[in-house]
């Protein structure tokens, strides 16, 4: 059956021939949200040729959205005849590789923890892939090794069950790099936030299991910085993992060179200009801020 033309819109309404209807109704029936054209093949054990030009004739109709090459997403029956595709970005995301789970940016955005609007949504996984734009949203791929693939639970984003790093995680991630967590400065503030949050012990946890010194000593310094009331068994956990002569720059060396006052115990350059780590009102508050500093 061909599709007819809305008078009023000049909208396509979603009409479907009999195999277009066979692929809608089993995908609804199997609650697919999104097909391959091996998915198609599969179905109707159909030629590649067929199956590409079934998948451009339903994305013409309404029924598929394309996500990239050869993937795309089920606009179901539900969305209307003038079929409403839908525009969470994290529900785009969520099919584009697997294994998955959003954090740095994106999982601080959903924890409260930065104000910041982000541009990007970012996608930890274990491939090397570059960035991509899909519905004008650009998708950074961030490569997590094996080891450190864990913080994560299944969240609901606007009614789509997606997996989001766990707020300590996020913090981490955030942290370690800051690129994709708005830089060093916005990153700084969202320890701020984080700290009425966050579980110490579940903190602790993650960073003993992410194994980085640095990654420990940046973080007891932005924890002093903003006088988090760490409890003692957690703060001693946490300089228990900070390598014994490790001395690193709290920013990076090529943005904000090498030079600073070194900060105990977590050995740590302050290469970063204190003005630069603190919001306005922060700044208002106290005219010169000293990270609380154990040194004897």
């Amino acid at each position: 059956m061909k599709s007819k033309q809305n008078a009023e819109s000049g909208t396509v309404e979603r009409n479907l021939s009999k195999n277009e209807a066979r692929i809608i109704l089993d995908l609804e029936w199997r609650g697919q949200g999104t097909v391959t054209l091996a998915d198609l093949r599969d179905i109707l054990g159909a030629s590649d040729s067929y199956v590409r030009y079934l998948a451009h004739r339903l994305v013409k109709k309404g029924w598929l959205e394309r996500l990239r090459p050869g993937l795309y997403q089920l606009v179901p029956a539900s969305r209307g005849r003038e079929g409403i595709a839908d525009s969470n970005p994290l529900a785009a995301g969520a099919v584009l590789v697997e294994p998955y789970f959003f954090s740095f940016g994106t999982a601080c955005t959903y924890h409260g923890l930065t104000e910041q609007v982000f541009a990007e949504v970012y996608i930890a996984c274990q491939e090397w892939r570059h960035p991509e734009i899909i519905r004008g949203k650009r998708y950074f791929y961030v490569n997590v090794p094996p080891a450190r693939y864990f913080g994560f639970k299944e969240v609901s984003v606007l009614g789509h069950p997606v997996r989001m790093a766990t707020l300590d995680r996020a913090l981490l991630d955030a942290i370690d790099r800051p690129r994709f967590a708005g830089g060093i400065g916005e990153v700084s503030r969202i320890v701020s936030r984080s700290i009425v949050k966050l579980s110490w012990d579940a903190l602790v946890a993650s960073a003993s299991r992410y194994g980085s010194s640095a990654l420990v000593q940046r973080l007891g310094y932005f924890l002093d910085l903003h006088h988090a009331e760490v409890p003692e068994a957690a703060r001693a956990a946490l300089v228990s993992m900070v390598r014994p002569g490790s001395k690193i720059q709290l920013g990076s060396r090529r943005r904000w060179g090498t030079s600073g006052k070194l900060v105990r115990p977590w050995n740590v350059t302050l290469n970063v200009p204190l003005e630069v780590l603190l919001s306005n009102v922060e700044r208002r508050r106290r005219v010169f801020v000293r990270p609380r500093n154990d040194s004897r």
